[in-house]
């Protein structure tokens, strides 16, 4: 048997079948098949402790994505653009569109649980001769995903900061420049929590994301009790769920629907965090899914309450869509409550947010040394290091930090908060579609894993990637027709010189050899072919 052959054996009381009772191939496979192997199977020596559990996955998500804070830094998009409705379905609309991406990702993590994920699934999944490129591409895409986000959420927490600044001293309005200051500073914490041991970073998100729960919960008693005692009447439902009124500057109203769901898109977008640390998860083909599943299941639920909770309470909503601030939300929860409360409220979800943002360059650094493993940046041989103690890649983690100094620079654009969050969600969003798409041409190159959904898998991909391609669109519009699409010209350059540079690199790319005796014999456990 091959070096790279996968230590399993057939085991027919063992069932690794995923919740709701969902059958697949590997259903007669031992845990050790679906823990052990798998990274050496593809080529690679593991270098990460496996420390992350299913537990540990969700509270990843839930401290990069902190429901509350996000909502009320990015509510300024359903409420600009849509009023009432853009609170209630312009969050529901599209959170129950990406049920199907969800699932499609979660299927491809349980297939291949390797960091680099993304681009690595396109190169998987690509035919042969173009497995290269595809990998060299999308790995400068996910670079530039990974960099947008943490720029986007870095200022975001910045915003909310110079938010609580104002309301502590009397006529402080955060400019640009310090926005952007504030921003890059978040960023340099979160670099140095890196130095942390791997298990200790651990405990901080956990400890981060029950905080963050509980001021979700605090929040969502308090504010209606509050309007209740101040004798302020609720909205009706039928304004709730029925009031659409477009406040920007687009005439049409199809436009402005569209990106009303730009709020959502970027609060729930952090589910796929699990992805990113599946070689430091335990028995991940199992539980990196159900984390993903978990994740966007309890962000959904939860930001539909504390959005519709904001909705209820809006008794003006003119006055609030017209919010000067940039910041309606904030401003209605000081309405509410006096300003010190509210004050001290926001800091402690701003202080914790910040810490909890340290999950990304987590997540992301391994992302970054993945496709350094692959030989697709310069000085790979530095990126892919792996410092002993702290169980990082702190070289790949410098790196990062200064791709996103350089797009915080266009937070000094007028349109800044526009510019930074929907390059993130353009990025992401076009780099889960490749995948997913290659995933319904794939053919026999596709693998099932634990988590699979039988039949309905080909059909649920090919959804996915419809309402991926829907948003994709969506997202491209910007905040107002006389704007340029500047998020669309930066990701388009970055492409494009990606695809150029790919001609004057010595880029590995994946073993493909080696993946083809991974898939060899998942097809001999099957017994579709002779041992």
């Amino acid at each position: 048997m091959s070096s790279h052959s996968l230590p399993a054996e057939i085991n027919p009381d063992t069932d690794c079948s995923p919740p709701g009772n969902v059958k697949n191939d590997l259903d007669q496979i031992s845990p050790d098949f679906l823990d052990d192997g798998t990274i050496e199977a593809f080529g690679y020596t593991p270098v990460y402790r496996r420390v992350v559990g299913a537990l540990v996955g969700f509270c990843i998500v839930i401290s990069l994505t902190s429901p509350l804070g996000a909502i009320m830094v990015a509510g300024v998009y359903p409420i600009t653009y849509a009023g009432y409705w853009g609170l209630s379905w312009g969050w529901l609309i599209p959170n129950i569109m990406m049920i199907p991406q969800v699932i499609a990702v979660a299927e491809l993590c349980s297939s291949m649980p390797v960091n680099g994920a993304f681009y690595w699934w396109a190169a998987a999944l690509a035919p042969r001769r173009a497995s290269r490129p595809v990998a060299f591409i999308m790995g400068w895409l996910n670079v530039l995903s990974l960099a947008t986000h943490l720029a986007s959420f870095s200022y975001a927490v910045a915003s909310s900061l110079g938010q609580t600044i104002g309301y502590f001293v009397e006529g402080f309005v955060a400019t640009r420049p310090q926005l952007m200051g504030m921003a890059m500073g978040t960023v340099t914490l979160w670099a140095s929590l890196m130095l942390l041991r791997l298990e200790r970073m651990t405990l901080v998100i956990m400890t981060t994301a029950t905080v963050l729960l509980l001021s979700c919960i605090a929040f969502v008693v308090a504010l209606p009790a509050t309007h209740v005692a101040h004798g302020l009447p609720f909205a009706d439902a039928a304004d709730v769920f029925g009031d659409f009124t477009n406040y920007s500057e687009w005439p049409e109203n199809g436009f402005a629907v569209l990106i009303s769901f730009s709020g959502a898109l970027w609060v729930n977008s952090l589910w796929i965090a699990p992805v990113y640390v599946a070689e430091e998860t335990q028995k991940a083909r199992v539980r990196a899914p159900k984390a993903i599943i978990q994740s966007f299941g309890c962000t959904a639920i939860v930001g539909a309450i504390i959005c519709l909770v904001f909705d209820f309470c809006i008794y003006d909503m003119d006055a609030t869509a017209l919010d000067e601030t940039g910041f309606p939300l904030f401003n209605l929860i000081r309405q509410h409550w006096d300003t010190k409360g509210t004050a001290a409220f926001l800091l402690i979800g701003s202080v914790f947010s910040c810490l909890g943002g340290s999950g990304m360059l987590l997540t992301y650094a391994t992302q970054i040394a993945a496709f350094a493993r692959d030989g697709g940046l310069p000085l790979s041989r530095y990126l892919v290091r792996v410092h002993h103690r702290t169980n990082m890649p702190l070289f790949a983690t410098a790196l990062l930090v200064l791709v996103t100094y350089l797009l915080l620079l266009l937070s000094l654009s007028a349109n800044a908060s526009d510019i930074v969050y929907s390059m993130a969600t353009l990025a992401n969003l076009l780099l889960w579609c490749v995948p997913i798409t290659l995933r319904l041409l794939a053919g026999g190159k596709w693998v099932p894993g634990p988590f699979h959904t039988g039949r309905l898998s080909w059909w649920i991909h090919l959804l996915a990637a419809m309402i991926t391609a829907f948003f994709l669109i969506a997202r491209a519009f910007p905040p107002n027709p006389d704007i340029p699409p500047l998020n669309v010209i930066v990701i388009a350059g970055v492409l494009v010189v990606a695809a150029a540079a790919f001609f004057f690199t010595k880029f590995r790319g994946l073993n493909l050899d080696a993946l083809e005796i991974w898939r060899d014999e998942y097809q001999q456990h099957r017994g579709d072919r002779p041992m």
